[in-house]
């Protein structure tokens, strides 16, 4: 009898060291189930590289999970017009009168997930 009872206490002390609640409500607190219904969180955007086009008006980004439908490309502070997008790659047209310098490129999706490139060089072509 005083085996089945040390047990019994052996076997409830471990279930609520385990975090386990007990009908008096001393266990770890519990979060509700994830539905199972929600979508999996998308995946973060990664920029590979970026590149201008030949004729200087748009910007090529080549990376993984830009997602279905056109992200927000920033160059700097200004938000560029996206031409076309796939999950490997962005186009976006450069703004008029862009100057020769060094500019920051970041790519956000519809899920909120930002990636931010390298340094991005516009290097004016040469006028002969």
């Amino acid at each position: 009898m005083h085996k089945v009872i040390i047990k019994t206490v052996l076997l409830v002390t471990g279930l609520i060291t385990c975090g386990i609640a007990t009908a008096g409500g001393h266990g770890a607190p519990t979060l509700p189930p994830r539905s199972r219904h929600a979508p999996p969180a998308p995946p973060s955007p990664t920029i590979v590289k970026t590149a201008m086009d030949m004729q200087g008006t748009a910007l090529i980004i080549t990376g993984r999970n830009f997602g279905a439908t056109p992200p927000t490309v920033m160059l700097s502070d200004q938000v560029l017009e996206v031409r076309r997008s796939s999950e490997q790659e962005v186009v976006a047209s450069l703004p008029r009168g862009l100057t020769a310098a060094t500019y920051g490129v970041s790519v956000t999706t519809s899920g909120r997930n930002r990636a931010s490139s390298n340094l991005f060089s516009a290097t004016l072509p040469n006028i002969d």
